[in-house]
Formats: C-alpha cells, structure tokens, sequence
C-alpha cells in the first residue's frame, strides 16, 4: 500500500466485525508503532494490547468518561444525534476484539514534556497506519483521558500519562469520508 493512499483512505471506525485479527497481524501493527519518531530518540512510550476478559474491563473502566465527555460535547455544541452516536460506541468501543493503550513516561521538564507528547502522538499515528494497511479498523481516542487515573491504575502504569487508546479490529462499516477544514497553509521563500 502507497504510503498517500494509507494516509487518505484511513478512517476512524466505530462498528467492529467479531472476528479476532491474527497475532502476527497485531505484533506487526505493534512493531510499526514503535518506530515512530521521538524527541532526543526517548522513545517514552509503552504499549499495553488488550483482548478477552481484560479488554472487556478495560472497556468498562473507559465509559466511566462518558457523563463528563457529553457535558463537554455539550459546550462544543455537538448535535445530540452525535452524542448518542458517541455514547453507544464509548459503552463497548463498537465490539472490537481488542483494545490498545499507549501511555508515555512522564516528562524530567515542561519542554521535555511536550516533545513526550508529540512522540506518543507520532506513535499513535503509526500505529493507525500500520493497522490501516493490515485491513484492520482502528479510531483514535483521547475522550477517555477524563478517566485518566482508573485507567492508569487498571494498567498499573500510575507513574506514566496516558496518550490515547484505539480499539482495532475488523470493520463492520466503512464509514463515510469527512470533509477537510479549511486551513492556511503559509508558503514562504518559495518563488
């Protein structure tokens, strides 16, 4: 798969298949994921892949954040068909099989600190592709951060930040592709 089209034709899925991807599919995605790159090449991230049982505690722990993400979907005026779009998926992050958590070390400084972030951002990113490219369906979350600390206890990593989670699966519904943003984009020195 080219490179552009991973990157266009990616989507984030909220309806998974039952079906359990191969291992080897997984630990590929995984391995993908860690070649992101990363400020000073830290590296400070960890990755904690979820299935069965433990997903599905895991699961509960997350929609604990609902009540406080639909107050803030509120603010943002998000329709209320989009709230319960967003409250059935958050209940069992559309029945995909298994779950992926990306936490990072907490950063020695505040500058340290947000090139933390970013890194475990360019992991998340790769990760997404990775998986795109295996025919598995993912979808970025960071709505669960309201449930930080339950998360970080379930993961037993209290002295790491969480960056996000994605289910990944197989999809049961290709979802629709959403319109860009209009955005500047600034061209300087170039004649």
């Amino acid at each position: 798969m080219d490179i552009y089209e991973a990157i266009m034709k990616r989507r984030s899925h909220r309806l998974y298949k039952p079906d359990m991807p191969p291992r080897e599919a997984l630990e590929r995605v995984i391995q993908a994921a860690l070649w992101a790159p990363s400020g000073g090449n830290a590296q400070p991230w960890e990755i904690t892949v979820m299935a069965g049982k433990v997903r599905d505690e895991f699961v509960e722990v997350c929609s604990k954040a609902l009540d406080q993400l639909r107050e803030d979907m509120k603010k943002m005026g998000v329709p209320e068909k989009g709230q319960e779009l967003t409250a059935r998926f958050m209940k069992d992050l559309g029945g995909a099989p298994v779950v992926v958590a990306v936490t990072r070390y907490k950063a020695p400084s505040e500058h340290l600190d947000l090139a933390f972030i970013q890194s475990g951002a360019a992991l998340m990113q790769n990760l997404l592709l990775a998986a795109h490219a295996e025919g598995l369906g993912t979808c970025w979350m960071t709505g669960v951060i309201y449930v930080e600390d339950e998360i970080l206890k379930f993961l037993g990593k209290e002295n790491q930040q969480l960056v996000a989670i994605t289910p990944i699966g197989y999809s049961a519904k290709e979802p629709p592709v959403p319109p860009r943003k209009e955005r500047e984009v600034r061209w300087l020195g170039f004649e």
